[in-house]
C-alpha cells in the first residue's frame, strides 16, 4: 500500500514548517543569548537550516528581531544557501517530471 501525491504533499509540506520553526526559534534564540552576552548558535548551524529548507522562516525571524541584518559576510553565506536550497528543490521537481 504506498502513499498518494497528495500524501506525499502534505507529509513535505509537514517537514517544510517544522524545518522553518526550528529555523525561527534558532535565530530567535541567537538574539536572545547575544543580548545577554552568552554564548551564541554557531552561524554555521543558521546557514545548515536556511539550507535545508528554512530560509523563509529564517529571514522572517532576521528582519522581525532585527538579527544578524546587517553582517554582509553572513548575509551573502545565506544568500548563497537559499540558492543552492532553491535549485537542489528545481532539480528534484524537474526529476520528478522527467
Amino acid at each position: 500500500m504506498g502513499l498518494s501525491d497528495l500524501q506525499y504533499g502534505v507529509i513535505a509540506l509537514g517537514i517544510l514548517t517544522a524545518v522553518n520553526v526550528v529555523s525561527v526559534i534558532a535565530i530567535w534564540w541567537d538574539k536572545r543569548r547575544a543580548s545577554k552576552g552568552h554564548r551564541r548558535i554557531r552561524e554555521e548551524t543558521l546557514l545548515v537550516w536556511a539550507l535545508v529548507g528554512g530560509w523563509p522562516g529564517g529571514i522572517w525571524a532576521m528582519r522581525r528581531f532585527r538579527h544578524k541584518t546587517s553582517k554582509r559576510s553572513f548575509i551573502a553565506r545565506y544568500m548563497l544557501a537559499v540558492g543552492l536550497n532553491m535549485a537542489a528543490i528545481s532539480g528534484i521537481g524537474y526529476a520528478a517530471i522527467a
